[in-house]
């Protein structure tokens, strides 16, 4: 069959393959096995098996081949959610840019499986058009699990943007994203982020949200917080926290003040 006449999706793979094919025969002997191997899983990736299209998605994370990326693009459209799942993370771990579109496509599925996977790829690759979706997500977002997971690569990423998003979830319904929303904002850097966290401390939250509010403030290196932090002591409980904050007040106190 001539291959004008294949579907989309069976020409680009057949595509894909030819341009392998053509590139195995120029290259140094390590190149020409990393592009025999890209052709072995451009037609594993086409697999009957969803076992051994999975498999091909987690090696192809591991290439640095932009054909390996266009061939987890494509699996990410696959009939199975393992096999979604298994490409959006292994095209997290390439750092494509390119990946970053389709991947934000994918935030809006109807399977939590799905975004919370593409969540994770977003929060890996970085940059601002990923911490972008992850933003957007953020604030639009009705699951409790797609804001906790999309704070929390946030951080990871370390979206400057994200400073006054991440302060609006200090105020999150749910406990984990604020605690997440906290821990985000140590990530950050951002001193700005000070004063809300000792707002959302004084207002006696639960241990968890607690606890990540005294490791983002120690993170922060802010004198501010001493005060504080030395006065939750006296009252504090929980001994992990208490230990906490013991580690947070020791990274303050060594903090010169001129670097306020």
């Amino acid at each position: 069959m001539p291959l004008g006449q294949l579907n989309p999706k069976l020409f680009s793979v057949a595509l894909v393959l030819f341009q392998c094919a053509f590139f195995v025969s120029t290259l140094s002997p390590q190149g020409a096995q990393e592009k025999a191997d890209l052709v072995k899983l451009a037609a594993q990736i086409k697999d009957k098996d969803a076992a051994v299209r999975r498999s091909a998605a987690e090696e192809l994370g591991q290439l640095n081949d932009q054909a390996g990326v266009d061939l987890l693009i494509s699996a990410l459209g696959d009939d199975n959610q393992d096999v979604r799942s298994a490409a959006a993370l292994a095209l997290g771990q390439t750092g494509s840019a390119k990946g970053v579109e389709p991947l934000a496509g994918m935030l809006q599925s109807q399977n939590l499986r799905d975004r919370r996977s593409a969540i994770i790829a977003l929060g890996t690759i970085g940059g601002d058009k990923a911490c972008e979706a992850l933003i957007q997500l953020l604030k639009k977002s009705a699951s409790d699990e797609d804001r906790d997971s999309s704070v929390a690569a946030i951080g990871g990423a370390r979206c400057a943007s994200a400073l006054e998003p991440l302060i609006k979830a200090l105020a999150d319904e749910h406990h984990m994203v604020r605690a997440d929303a906290a821990m985000a904002l140590g990530d950050l850097g951002d001193k700005r982020a000070v004063e809300p966290l000792l707002a959302l401390l004084n207002n006696n939250p639960g241990d968890s949200v607690r606890m990540a509010v005294v490791v983002a403030l120690g993170a922060l290196r802010d004198r501010r917080a001493i005060g504080p932090l030395e006065n939750l002591l006296k009252t504090e409980k929980s001994e992990n926290i208490k230990q906490q904050i013991e580690q947070s007040l020791e990274l303050l106190r060594a903090t010169p003040p001129d670097r306020q």
